[in-house]
C-alpha cells in the first residue's frame, strides 16, 4: 500500500518551494541580481564586507549572551559550550515556524551540556525577555522620533508596524507574567497538562506536573535572582542593544555597497527594526514572503527600481541564508546526541 505524505511534509516541501522560487526571481527576474550585476556601477566590498561582520557580530553577542545568562546560574559552563548551543539555536530557529524550534534544541543540548533544564530554560526565556523588550523600546524610540517621516511615506507598511509593535509588547507581558507569577503560571500548567490527558496525549498528568514544577522552582529563583543582580542586567540590556545594532544597520551598509548616498543612517536603522516587527509574526521558516515584502515596502524609498531587487536577495542571503551556511554544520550535535540518549535508554532497557 502507499504511504499517505504528511502535512507536515507537505508544508515543509511547500516552504522550501516558497524560499527556492523566491530567490530565483530576486536572482533571475528583470530586475533581479544577475541583471543588477552586469549593469551596475563598481560594487564597494568593502561595505558588503561591513555588513558580513556586522552580522557576525550578532551572532557572537547571541552566543555571549547564552554564556553570561547561564553561567550566572551554572558557574561551570563554559563559552565554548554557549557558542555551540547558539548555532544549534540559530539553525533551527532559521527553519522552523515562528523560529519556534530554536530554544528547544538548545535547551536539550545545554542538558547533555550538563546543564540542569531549569537554568537552561531560565537563562534562554531571561535573553529572549532582554531581547524583546530591547526590541520593543528600539522600535519605540524609532516610532516617536520618525513618526511623520514613516507615517507620510507609507501608511500600509506603518500600519503593519504598529501590529507588530503591539503584539511584541504583548509577548513582554505574557514573558513577565509566565516568569514570576508562580500561581499563574501554575494554573496554566496543570490546566494544560489535565486538558493532554483527557485527549489522552499524555499519560500520568500528575506525575508529570509535579516533575515539571521541581523544575520551575528552579526557573523562577533563577529569574528572581537575575533582577537582583543589577550589573549582569545592564550588561546584557547593553549587549542586545549592539547586538539589535547590528542587524539593523546591515541594509545601510548593502545601500552604500551599491554606490549610493544621501539616506540618513537613522532612517534606514529604524527601517530594518519595522521590518523585524512586521516580519516576528509571519508564520513560515525565515518569515519568509514576509521579510521580503517588509524590505521592499520599508526601503523602496531609499534604493531605486532597478536595485531594490538585488538588495533584498544581499540582505537575506547575509541575514537568513548565511546564518543557515554558518550554523548547519552544528545542527548534528543535539541529533548526535539524542541518537547518543535513545540508544542509553535502550540499553538500560534491555538490561
Amino acid at each position: 500500500m502507499k504511504k499517505k505524505i504528511s502535512g507536515k511534509t507537505i508544508f515543509n516541501l511547500s516552504v522550501v518551494v516558497l524560499c527556492v522560487g523566491m530567490l530565483g526571481y530576486f536572482c533571475f527576474s528583470g530586475n533581479g541580481l544577475l541583471a543588477f550585476l552586469k549593469s551596475a556601477p563598481k560594487i564597494d566590498a568593502g561595505w558588503l564586507v561591513m555588513g558580513v561582520l556586522c552580522h557576525l557580530l550578532n551572532i557572537a553577542i547571541d552566543a555571549y549572551l547564552i554564556y553570561r545568562f547561564t553561567a550566572n546560574n551554572s558557574p561551570g559552563y563554559r563559552f565554548r559550550g554557549a557558542l555551540k548551543s547558539s548555532m544549534v539555536g540559530q539553525f533551527f530557529s532559521c527553519i522552523t515556524p515562528f523560529a519556534s524550534g530554536g530554544q528547544p534544541m538548545q535547551i536539550y543540548l545545554m542538558s547533555k551540556q550538563g546543564v540542569d533544564p531549569g537554568i537552561s530554560t531560565a537563562g534562554l526565556m531571561q535573553k529572549f525577555l532582554v531581547y524583546q523588550s530591547t526590541l520593543t523600546i528600539y522600535s519605540l524610540l524609532s516610532i516617536l522620533l520618525r513618526w511623520k517621516f514613516f507615517d507620510g511615506a507609507m501608511k500600509v507598511m506603518w500600519g503593519a508596524a504598529l501590529i507588530g509593535f503591539a503584539s511584541q509588547a504583548l509577548v513582554i507581558v505574557g514573558i513577565l507574567l509566565f516568569s514570576f507569577n508562580r500561581k499563574i503560571t501554575h494554573k496554566l500548567i496543570t490546566l494544560a497538562f489535565r486538558l493532554f490527558s483527557k485527549l489522552r496525549i499524555i499519560k500520568d498528568a500528575s506525575s508529570k506536573i509535579e516533575n515539571l514544577e521541581n523544575q520551575l522552582s528552579s526557573f523562577h529563583d533563577c529569574n528572581r535572582d537575575l533582577f537582583k543582580n543589577r550589573r549582569l542586567l545592564l550588561e546584557t540590556y547593553v549587549c542586545t542593544a549592539v547586538q539589535l545594532t547590528a542587524t539593523f544597520i546591515i541594509p545601510y551598509c548593502i545601500y552604500r555597497s551599491f554606490s549610493f548616498h544621501g539616506a540618513r543612517v537613522v532612517d534606514m536603522v529604524a527601517s530594518q527594526a519595522f521590518v523585524t516587527m512586521v516580519s516576528s509574526f509571519i508564520p513560515l521558516p525565515g518569515a519568509a514572503g514576509g521579510s521580503e515584502l517588509s524590505f521592499l515596502g520599508f526601503f523602496g524609498m531609499f534604493f531605486t527600481q532597478e536595485t531594490l531587487q538585488p538588495a533584498v536577495l544581499v540582505w537575506r542571503l547575509i541575514t537568513y541564508y548565511g546564518t543557515i551556511a554558518i550554523s548547519a554544520p552544528f545542527s548534528h550535535l543535539a541529533k548526535k546526541e539524542k541518537e547518543k540518549n535513545i540508544t542509553e535508554q535502550t540499553v538500560q532497557n534491555n538490561q
